[in-house]
């Protein structure tokens, strides 16, 4: 997902949780938001980098900071590479 994309989402309100994972592979973290569809559903998609993809932080404070920015107030963390529940 684009940043455009994510703050329009939190704009209208369509993100429901996002979720900040520590990516082993990677070495770094991801941000992935949890929105709505149109049929009710829902779809996550990780935040991705201006030339596609996945955008990883160095640091879960990078990450939160990015976050706040947004004006997210709230979001998980998974300080492993363990699918988000609930």
């Amino acid at each position: 997902m684009q940043v455009r994309k994510l703050k329009t989402m939190l704009e209208v309100g369509a993100v429901r949780r996002i979720t900040v994972r520590y990516n082993a592979k990677e070495a770094g973290w991801t941000i992935t938001p949890a929105f709505a569809t149109a049929n009710g559903g829902e779809k996550a998609e990780p935040v991705e980098r201006q030339r596609k993809g996945v955008r990883v932080f160095a640091t879960l404070d990078a990450a939160a900071q990015f976050l706040v920015s947004l004006g997210v107030r709230e979001f998980f963390v998974l300080a492993n590479d363990q699918q988000a529940t609930g």
